[in-house]
């Protein structure tokens, strides 16, 4: 009971302060079970490139396919889906293969994740949607959301950045109709890379269901 009695406040303490050291680099956090460092020497497109994991690859033929990447390089902000967003695109859609891909959507597929606008970061965002345009020429909303996780008889609050798939009316907003549809929310899983071509990189969660917009 001894052993009990002393180990449990330290295995408190032990996970308190884990859950504080991922809070504190929730923003820089992958999926993949590393952690991101917030500058890099490489463009947006050679850093995408550069993924150990080749989360991109897929993205990358379609940037080449669209001649977007100049597009990429020099935008001020960029929402990055994942290669598992464009499987789960393709399944949805019952698309087998990349020519058909190709045939199915345009440059506004990923256009639409591309701002001028290089601020739009976690640290930046309200809890209250706010519009912007992007590259796509459509608007769609920027937000965070809080979430909780309990530990040790505490609860703490960390955010995460949202991208919003704006179906005809902004979600809350005024004068929006009774049936108007739900918005998609796209959360990110990592957020505010710096890369060297200027752009302000934010990686979208794996299960993303994105659509072109």
């Amino acid at each position: 009971m001894k052993t009990f009695k002393y180990c449990l406040p330290i295995l408190v303490v032990a996970c308190f302060f884990l859950f504080c050291g991922l809070s504190s680099c929730e923003k820089n956090y992958l999926t993949d079970g590393g952690l991101a460092r917030t500058t890099t020497t490489l463009n947006t497109y050679e850093y995408l490139q550069s993924n150990p994991y080749h989360q991109f690859d897929t993205v990358l033929m379609i940037i080449d396919h669209f001649g977007l990447k100049d597009s990429l390089n020099s935008a001020g902000t960029f929402f990055a889906p994942t290669d598992f967003s464009i499987v789960r695109f393709m399944t949805n859609e019952q698309i087998t293969s990349l020519d058909s891909l190709y045939a199915h959507v345009s440059a506004k597929f990923l256009t639409q994740f591309m701002f001028s606008d290089s601020t739009l970061t976690l640290d930046n965002a309200t809890l209250k949607a706010v519009s912007h345009q992007n590259w796509a020429d459509t608007i769609c909303g920027v937000m965070k959301t809080a979430n909780t996780f309990g530990a040790a008889n505490s609860v703490f609050t960390y955010y995460v950045l949202q991208y919003i798939q704006i179906n005809d009316w902004l979600d809350g907003s005024s004068g929006a109709p009774a049936n108007d549809p739900t918005d998609g929310i796209l959360n990110c899983q990592t957020t505010g890379i710096k890369t060297a071509s200027g752009t302000n990189l934010n990686v979208l969660s794996n299960i993303s269901d994105i659509k072109e917009r």
